[in-house]
């Protein structure tokens, strides 16, 4: 059972996110709240395995700092930000602090809302298609150079092989868990959301 949380001022999203939700076996949405205030009493009440917290609440709260109490007091706690406006600047700063997701209102994203929770329950990170875009754009007009760490780049070899994520686990000694959480942390860096897309990258990048 995946356990849901949301933190919205607009209550017809979580209106929605229930309906659908209630119409999921493993996904009970355990609690919502409106005000970036109660984020921190909610999550300690109902304990969510996933957070939807919308990035622009009231004016006095700080969703950045909100972001790293969350990471250290809960740090397995799959965090993915609403938001109805894109800051281009900020998703690769949001990423680094530790959230898994960055969702604009005005995307579909309501009807895969039950595909999306599962991504990032087993620690996938989802981007709208245009956040995608913005840290692609990010990450290759300011960081040039490789920031790929040798087991990510150990991981990319492998997959270029071919081997599918049980596989490169057993070749690494690592949990096939661990092989997917990489590989979110690969595609967060170079900008990218599938294997393919990440293989072609780094190619032309002559990391692999």
């Amino acid at each position: 059972m995946i356990r849901v949380a949301i933190v919205d001022d607009h209550p017809h999203v979580a209106i929605a996110l229930r309906a659908l939700l209630d119409q999921t076996s493993d996904i009970h949405l355990v609690g919502e709240v409106r005000r970036g205030g109660e984020v921190m009493n909610l999550v300690r009440q109902v304990r969510p395995d996933v957070l939807l917290l919308d990035l622009f609440l009231e004016p006095e709260f700080d969703a950045r700092a909100a972001v790293r109490q969350l990471r250290a007091d809960f740090p397995e706690l799959k965090i993915c930000l609403l938001s109805a406006h894109l800051e281009p600047t900020s998703v690769r700063e949001l990423l680094q602090l530790g959230v898994y997701g960055y969702i604009l209102k005005d995307d579909d994203y309501v009807s895969r809302i039950d595909a999306i929770i599962h991504d990032l329950a087993d620690g996938q990170v989802y981007l709208s298609p245009q956040a995608y875009a913005a840290l692609a754009q990010a990450t290759r007009a300011d960081e040039p150079e490789q920031t790929l760490t040798e087991r990510e780049i150990e991981i990319l070899r492998l997959a270029k092989r071919g081997l599918p994520n049980p596989q490169i686990a057993q070749s690494l000694h690592i949990s096939a868990g661990t092989v997917r959480n990489h590989l979110s942390a690969i595609y967060a860096k170079l900008g990218v959301h599938s294997r393919y897309e990440a293989l072609q990258l780094a190619a032309e990048k002559h990391l692999i």
